[in-house]
Parts: structure tokens; C-alpha cells; sequence
């Protein structure tokens, strides 16, 4: 693996070197405008960083029809994306989990509008109203000590980032997606402003978007398979058989909105800034799904084909609304006093919104069996397998009512936050100085879910379908299999018959589930964190130096709720206070103005998720005589310690043209308190006032250790040195190697979750005259999504291709108009169980999106 990888960038590197004897010649005959200028400044801020950063652009964002941030960073070296219908959401950074990188908003941390997790949802934010974005893999000590992958920080727009005193911009399309033939997606953005005042000291911009991507889906979702599964007769030639087959016809709505805007000014020693950005994402979401259980196979000989005697057939639909928000207050400034002495200031007040209500009903029923007692006919020969009534799918009146929930969750999260960093100017080479600083983050953060469930009513009061069922839909996952939906549920029509029927005889409410429901996932949290810095940056030429040490001490209170014997709910509270110390170290050799090498040393942390530190949980117990009892418990745990990663990076950074850039780096992180759960049983134990003979323990707990190393590489160029027409071309590739282990009491070593092996990209790019052009492919290697108890259940994420591709051309110097494709290779997302692939349980298809549109620059 590193031998390949060497030999790769060796050869980059003789191509570069005979790129920049090339453009030597004629780099001063060259104007750089649109991407590639766009490109050369990205290459810039990673040159000039103090630790290891990577950066996408305001113009890069729009180079490629990406939907979302995440789907931006996503094409960056050693970033992979967990997608969700299509669209990339949750961001890995070098084979570390989502949840435990750093987010912040101009340097402000962001918090998370998406319930119980630090995961956030990137897609709930789109590029267009951003300046840049920055991936900073090796901090300084002035940033946040949360980010053990990363910390990503989005940088607003500012009327100051722009070449000319007033600015407008302005982008409109439309689209088509194969698989729907209505509701098309739609995009637009905005950005207004400019600087005024006799100096232009003041600076004004406002921006807005708009995107509605409305969409089907169709997939398939086999659950639990088995390899211990118990046959009639035969074997299953995969090795396992699931317990069932589900497809789904999914149809969705996803809007999002985004505003910003900024003042700033400039005076001759102040700048003073106040920013605002609201986003807010909405999906609605329309979902029938089939599902037919079986069992009691009778294999055939070859293992694909055979017949279950046992099964069951039902119809779900749910209609889930969901609705996540940002809102982003931030004012600060930058002070100079005298020559070496710079102080900066800022504060913020940021609210995230959660809502999601949604509905479920249930139908069930049993095939009929044929003359031998069989009811399912299956096929294993395709990798998305094939199962089949074999008389047929059941009538509408042959599906009885079984279930409907109603849930209606939400969640907010209010965070103050300050900071002050104070820098005094060396006279030590060209940037040398000594930094100091303070910020405290004080939030409070609170889940409240509601689910109330509702089961059939006696014999007498039972419904079905007949009179509800709505027309039968084909689902087309791909794999060469149509599946037949049958019978699906009318949604109007089985909304009215709900109506008013809730408590009644034929919808009762199931109190027991209907509590837990309601119980098991709140809670409140307050979580502070004040944290100082000091660092110093030592520029001695060649060579430059900075250290620094980052204290953060956090202070965690939180109450969540237990439910006792499905009737009695106990309010239950934990408090943690801990210190964390930070150093950092980055060693910086410049021999020559094109290369650069980094050594560093950093320590970063990552907070629990906020569901893992609830203490709120289940007890459920009996009396067994003696005033005794016997039970079992699963808890959240407040006294959870955060994981600390130790972080050992070197890179080598070649410059060798405008725009040209060879990179590679090696990196390691050794990871201490890694989270698991931890089952155990206590006997002659006590509990809430109660004395137990046995008690059954379920709670997440820090395990020992866990460690992760890798490589990455990437080549950029722009290859202006070649004749005519082909000077427009360059290439951008980047190649990420991981591997790591998680080593978990009681299942040995596994991998992180969503940590992918290998990741890869390449675009190639072209811009010369009017024409602007770029296609880009990019491999997400199969990943481990969650561990279980045993590595047969374990799930994974399967590789992910994506090749996408923008045209553009200038109709005049002002307007643009361009076409784009989306997901060409019409690349489901798929996942499987146990490590091995035919083992599938999601395959979900999206279809190609074609797009076209226009835009203003002004």
C-alpha cells in the first residue's frame, strides 16, 4: 500500500517538475481569473497556515453541482461523507466518526440542531452564502480543543471580500430527476452589497438561497441475516439467510433556506464586524414500504433458490415531516495598539431547532399457503434477491390494522459564547509573535420525544385495508429486479378514517410502549466550557516554530428520566466537571519558497454523545420472596470522560507552480476513553431503594484505547504551459490510506466507525475564453457503520462512487449560463452486514440529475 503510493507521488512529482520549467516561460503572459484563481488562493491559505489545513473557496463551491457543505469538503484529501437519500450529510476526517470533529461558524462554535447527537448535519447548510470553508486536521491552540478528526469552520461572506467597491451576484436553476416526472429541483441564490464611506471604510452584504429538491427513491432493506438460521432442509449458498425482504417507494420534498448578512468597519487601528446566518432545512417525507417475513426454508440444491413455509405479509406508511435550524448572532472586532500589539474580540449567540412529527400505520396479514404448505418462493441468485408470495400478494381485505404511532419530537439548543485573544508582534523574522486568549461556551441544550403508539382492538373492532388501499407501485432499486408494492395504503384516505378514532375501540393506545416512548430519550443539559491559550509562533526563516498549550475545563449537568416497570417515571441527574490540557507543537521547514514540511504534535478532545451522557434510562424488575427482587437496568452515564486523542502528523508540500501543488502527509492518533457499552450482572446487589438476588447492567462505558494511521497524498495543477486550446485543461487528484483499530472489551479489535480505508478523487477541469468545465469522480471505501455484539450483526456502509459533472459559458462578461449532471453512474448507496457484501441490507437508487441555469456577476 505504500509503495504504490510512493510511486505515485514520484511520479506527480517529475510531471510537476516539468510543468513549472514550462510555465516559467509564460506565467507572466497569463491573467488568472475564475476557478483557477479561485484554486491558486485555496493552495495559498494551506501554505500559509500554522498547522495543516485544507480549504475550499467561495468559487470552488460552485464548481460542481454539490448540494450541501458536506458534499463540498467531500472532494478534499482524507474526507468522506455518509450520504442519506442521496445527498452527503455527515463528514469523516481521516477515519475519525462525524461526531467527534470540531464545527464552528466564523470561528464560533456551531452546536448541533439534530436531537441527541454531536453529529451535525451538514447538509443543513448550503456553500453558496459562505466565503470558504476551513478543514484544519492539525490545530493551533487557539482553536476549540473539540475536533479529534477536524475542526471545520465555516467562513461567512464579507463586502471586504471582494475585488470592487459593490458586488451582485445571483444563480437560477432548474432540474430533472429520472426517477420522478414532477416537482422538479429548483436552486437560486443571491448575494447583494458593497463598501462605502469616503474611505470605503463601511461594508454592507446581504445574501439569500433557495433550493427544493424534490425527488423519489426506491430501495430495498433485508433485515438480520442469520448464519445460524434453522432450515427444513438445505442450506443458504450465501452462507445466511434474513429474516425478510422490505423495499420502499419513497417520495420527498427537501427545501432549504438560507439567509446571511454582514456589517463591517474599518477604521485606521479597529475593524468592528456584526454577521447573521439563518439556515433552515425541511423534509417531507412520503414513505410506503412491503415487507414479507419467512421462514422454515426448504433449500434447493444449489442454496439460491428455495421455499418457506412460514411467513408474513404487511403494508407500512409513514409520513414524516422534519424540520432542523440554525440562527447565528456573532458581533466582534480586531483592535491594533501601537506597532506589536493586536487584541480581537467576539461574541456570539447561536439557536438550534429540531421539530419531527411523523405517522405510521401498520397492516399485516399471512399469505396463503400452496398444496405443499409453502407460502414464500425465494431466488438468492442476484445480489438483491428476489421473495414472492407464491399465491400471490394478499387482497386489501386480507390486511388487517396492527399499529399506528404518532410521533412529535423536537429539541433546542441555546449557546452564549465569548471570546478575547491578545497577540503581541515579535521582531523575530517575518511572523513571529506571542498569543493569548480566553473564550467560554455556556449552553443549554434539551430532547423532548413524544411517540404514542396505538395497537388493533378486540376481534369485533378490527378493520383492514378494504376501502383504504391506493394504487400499487413498482419499486426499482436497480440490480435488474422490479419489486411489486402491493397493496399499498391510501394516504388521504387513511388519515380521514383516523380521524377522530384515537383511544377508541378500534385505535387503542398502548400505554406501557406509548410511556417508554415518551420517557427514554428526553433530557435537559447544560454544558460551560471556559478555556484559555497561550502560544507562540517563532519565525526564524528556514525554519519556524510554534507551541502552545490550550486549558479547557468543562462543567456538565444533566437530567434525564428513568422508567420503572413500564409505569413510573423517576427524574434522574448527574453532574461532571473535568480539565483537559492541550499542547501543540508544528515545526515549519521552508528550504525554498515551493516546498514546505510540517512535524507536529497536537492533543485534541471529543465530547460524548449527548444520548450517552443521559442518565435517564429503563429498570424493569420482580419480586422473587424475601422481600427480593430480581431486574435488569440499561442507563446512560453522566461520569462518562471525553476521548483525547494524541495526534503525531508530517507532511511535504511542493509549490511548484501558480496554482501547483504535490502534498503528501502521514498521520497517526492515539485515542484513549474510546465509548462501548457494557453489559454485566450484579448479584446480592442494591438499587433505587430495592434490594436485588440479580440485576442485569446495561451502560456505556470508557474503554481502554484505539488508534488510527494513515496517509494521504494530492496532485494539482493547472496546465497552462501546454499549446492553444489544451492550456485550459488541469487535474486535481487526492488519494487517502487508513487503517486503525478500536480495541472494545468483549469484541476485541474492530474498526472505527465510518472509517473508510481508502478514499480517492479526480477532477479534471478546464477553463479557457467563455468555456468553464469540470468532471469529478470520488470513491468512499466501504466503512463500519455500528458494531453490535457479535461481528455477524455488525453493519457497514459499501463503497460509494460519485462522478458528477458542470459546463459553463460566459455569454457575456456578466451572465453565465451552465448545464450539470449529478450521480451519472446512477450509484445507489448500499450497505451489508458481517463484512460480507451480498449480505445486503440497503441498496437505495436515486437516479441521475440533470440541471441547467444561469448566473450573474456584477
Amino acid at each position: 500500500m505504500q509503495k504504490s503510493l510512493l510511486v505515485s507521488v514520484s511520479l506527480l512529482a517529475v510531471l510537476g517538475a516539468h510543468a513549472a520549467s514550462a510555465q516559467e516561460m509564460v506565467e507572466e503572459e497569463i491573467v488568472i481569473t475564475g476557478q483557477r484563481a479561485q484554486q491558486q488562493r485555496s493552495i495559498e491559505e494551506k501554505r500559509e497556515a500554522l498547522g495543516i489545513m485544507d480549504v475550499a473557496a467561495a468559487d470552488e463551491i460552485g464548481q460542481l453541482p454539490d448540494k450541501n457543505v458536506a458534499e463540498v469538503i467531500e472532494r478534499l484529501p482524507g474526507v468522506g461523507v455518509q450520504y442519506d437519500q442521496g445527498e452527503g450529510r455527515y463528514v469523516a476526517v481521516r477515519g475519525i466518526p462525524s461526531s467527534l470533529n470540531g464545527y464552528t461558524l466564523n470561528g464560533f462554535e456551531i452546536g448541533n440542531p439534530d436531537g441527541t447527537t454531536r453529529s451535525l448535519p451538514l447538509d443543513i447548510m448550503s456553500g453558496q452564502l459562505l466565503n470558504r470553508v476551513e478543514v484544519s486536521k492539525v490545530k493551533t491552540a487557539d482553536l476549540i480543543g473539540q475536533g479529534i478528526g477536524a475542526t471545520i469552520n465555516l467562513v461567512p461572506q464579507t463586502a471586504f471580500d471582494f475585488d470592487k467597491p459593490f458586488t451582485l451576484s445571483a444563480n437560477a436553476q432548474v432540474g430533472y430527476q429520472e426517477l420522478r416526472k414532477s416537482d422538479q429541483p429548483i436552486r437560486g441564490d443571491i448575494t447583494i452589497g458593497g463598501r462605502f464611506g469616503s474611505d470605503e471604510q463601511f461594508g454592507i452584504l446581504v445574501g439569500a438561497s433557495y433550493s427544493d429538491r424534490t425527488f423519489t427513491s426506491y430501495g430495498i432493506y433485508p433485515d438480520n441475516w442469520n448464519p445460524d438460521a434453522v432450515a427444513v432442509s438445505g442450506a443458504p449458498a450465501r452462507g445466511a439467510v434474513p429474516t425478510n425482504i422490505k423495499y420502499t417507494d419513497y417520495s420527498l420534498k427537501r427545501e432549504r433556506i438560507g439567509l446571511s448578512g454582514s456589517l463591517d468597519w474599518r477604521g485606521e487601528s479597529t475593524e468592528l464586524y456584526l454577521r447573521g446566518i439563518y439556515s433552515k432545512f425541511t423534509e417531507d417525507e412520503y414513505r410506503q414500504r412491503f415487507r414479507l417475513d419467512f421462514s422454515n426454508i426448504t433449500w434447493d440444491a444449489n442454496g439460491l433458490t428455495g421455499m418457506a413455509a412460514m411467513s408474513e405479509q404487511r403494508s407500512d406508511l409513514r409520513l414524516e415531516y422534519k424540520e432542523k435550524s440554525i440562527l447565528a448572532f456573532m458581533a466582534g472586532g480586531t483592535t491594533r495598539f501601537g506597532e506589536d500589539w493586536t487584541i480581537d474580540y467576539g461574541a456570539a449567540r447561536i439557536h438550534n431547532e429540531v421539530i419531527e412529527p411523523n405517522e405510521l400505520w401498520q397492516f399485516r396479514g399471512t399469505p396463503t399457503a400452496d398444496a405443499n404448505g409453502k407460502r414464500v418462493a425465494l431466488d438468492f441468485t442476484d445480489k438483491l434477491y428476489t421473495a414472492v408470495p407464491v399465491n400471490g400478494y394478499l387482497a386489501p381485505s386480507s390486511m388487517g390494522f396492527r399499529s399506528y404511532t404518532a410521533q412529535d419530537e423536537s429539541g433546542e439548543e441555546d449557546t452564549w459564547q465569548f471570546r478575547t485573544d491578545l497577540k503581541r508582534s515579535l521582531a523575530l523574522g517575518m511572523n513571529s509573535f506571542l498569543k493569548i486568549g480566553a473564550n467560554v461556551r455556556l449552553t443549554d441544550k434539551s430532547f423532548d420525544g413524544q411517540n404514542d403508539s396505538y395497537t388493533r382492538g378486540t376481534a369485533p373492532n378490527r378493520f383492514t385495508m378494504d376501502g383504504l388501499a391506493g394504487e400499487d407501485v413498482i419499486v426499482k432499486p436497480g440490480g435488474g429486479h422490479n419489486y411489486l408494492l402491493s397493496p399499498a395504503i391510501d394516504a388521504d384516505l387513511i388519515r380521514a378514517y383516523t380521524d377522530g378514532k384515537l383511544g377508541g375501540a378500534q385505535f387503542v393506545l398502548d400505554t406501557a410502549t406509548s410511556l417508554a416512548n415518551a420517557t427514554l430519550n428526553d433530557f435537559s443539559l447544560d454544558e460551560d466550557v471556559y478555556a484559555g491559550y497561550a502560544m507562540a509562533n517563532l519565525d526564524f526563516g528556514d525554519i519556524a516554530l510554534t507551541a502552545g498549550m490550550r486549558i479547557e475545563r468543562t462543567k456538565l449537568s444533566i437530567t434525564g428520566f428513568r422508567l420503572e416497570n413500564d409505569t413510573d417515571v423517576v427524574s434522574t441527574s448527574g453532574s461532571r466537571s473535568y480539565t483537559d490540557f492541550l499542547p501543540s507543537l508544528v515545526v515549519r521547514i521552508t528550504p525554498s519558497d515551493e516546498t514546505v514540511f510540517r512535524i507536529a504534535y497536537s492533543r485534541s478532545v471529543g465530547r460524548p454523545q449527548y444520548a450517552d451522557l443521559s442518565p435517564g434510562g429503563e429498570l424493569t424488575y420482580e419480586p422473587i420472596g424475601d422481600g427480593t427482587f430480581e431486574g435488569g437496568i440499561s442507563l446512560g452515564n453522566p461520569n462518562l470522560k471525553p476521548y483525547i486523542a494524541d495526534s503525531l502528523d508530517a507532511t511535504a508540500e511542493w509549490y511548484f507552480a501558480p496554482g501547483g501543488l504535490v502534498y503528501v502527509g502521514a498521520f497517526a492518533k492515539f485515542i484513549k476513553n474510546p465509548i462501548f457499552t457494557e453489559s454485566y450482572t450484579l448479584f446480592d446487589t442494591s438499587f433505587g431503594g430495592r434490594d436485588f438476588a440479580t440485576l442485569s447492567f446495561s451502560q456505556q462505558q470508557n474503554a481502554e484505547k484505539g488508534d488510527i494511521i494513515g496517509l494521504e497524498a494530492a496532485y494539482q495543477q493547472q496546465f497552462t504551459f501546454l499549446p492553444g486550446l489544451l492550456s485550459g485543461f488541469g487535474v486535481n487528484l487526492n488519494v487517502a490510506l487508513i487503517d486503525g483499530n478500536l480495541r472494545n472489551p468483549g469484541r476485541g479489535s474492530t474498526d472505527f466507525p465510518e472509517q473508510s480505508k481508502l478514499l480517492w478523487g479526480a477532477q479534471l477541469f478546464y477553463q479557457k475564453g467563455i468555456v468553464e468545465a469540470s468532471v469529478a469522480y470520488h470513491h468512499t471505501g466501504r466503512a463500519l457503520l455500528s458494531v453490535a455484539d457479535e461481528a455477524f450483526a455488525d453493519e457497514y456502509n459499501d463503497d460509494l462512487r460519485r462522478l458528477d459533472a458542470k459546463v459553463a459559458f460566459d455569454i457575456t462578461p456578466n451572465v453565465r449560463v451552465f448545464a450539470e449532471g449529478q450521480n451519472l453512474t446512477d450509484e445507489p448507496t448500499r450497505q451489508y452486514q458481517g463484512g460480507v457484501r451480498n449480505w445486503v441490507i440497503q441498496n437505495e437508487r436515486y437516479g441521475r440529475t440533470f440541471n441547467v441555469g444561469a448566473s450573474l456577476r456584477w
